[in-house]
């Protein structure tokens, strides 16, 4: 497994490398980088602080990204299918079109996220924070929403969702 520093991924991907499956980058501190299109999966990305980072397109398929920081991050059409995103904070974050099937996002923060059109068919959101996020034509088929947060979100479509009486529905009232 390929160990990087903050300088070492900047200058392998400046210098037009993409590949860093399987990488060690835990604890990699990057503030408004783009790194888009790059292959993150199978790779260790924990506790890493990812802030406005442009990220659009990337794989990071099987990805371990538990208590990361990707606030205001730009995800669009990325793909975390099966990553784990365990307690990270995803604060406003664009995450339309992304695929997160079967992801782990157990405690994530996505207060005020756009997952317009993401892909969140049997991912576990138990004790996620979903407040004012847009849900618009998400696809939570068979996702775990128990413990959700889902206050004043928006296109939210629970119907096809594994709920129960913990789960808050974007009217602030709890799942009958």
């Amino acid at each position: 497994m390929a160990k990087f520093s903050n300088e070492e991924l900047l200058a392998a991907y400046a210098a037009g490398e993409r590949d860093f499956r399987g990488s060690d980058l835990r604890g990699l501190s990057l503030f408004d980088t783009n790194l888009s299109d790059a292959d993150f999966s199978e790779s260790h990305l924990e506790n890493a602080y990812l802030p406005y980072c442009q990220l659009n397109r990337i794989r990071a398929t099987a990805a371990n990204l538990r208590h990361s920081e990707l606030g205001d991050a730009q995800l669009y059409q990325a793909n975390l299918a099966a990553a784990d995103l365990e307690g990270a904070s995803l604060v406003r974050t664009n995450l339309r079109s992304a695929n997160l099937e079967r992801a782990n996002l157990q405690g994530a923060n996505l207060q005020g996220a756009d997952l317009r059109s993401a892909n969140l068919r049997e991912a576990n959101l138990r004790g996620a924070n979903l407040q004012q996020a847009n849900l618009e034509r998400a696809d939570l088929t068979a996702a775990q929403v128990q413990r959700c947060n889902f206050f004043r979100a928006t296109g939210v479509d629970l119907s096809v969702a594994v709920c129960d009486r913990t789960t808050i529905y974007p009217d602030g009232y709890f799942y009958p």
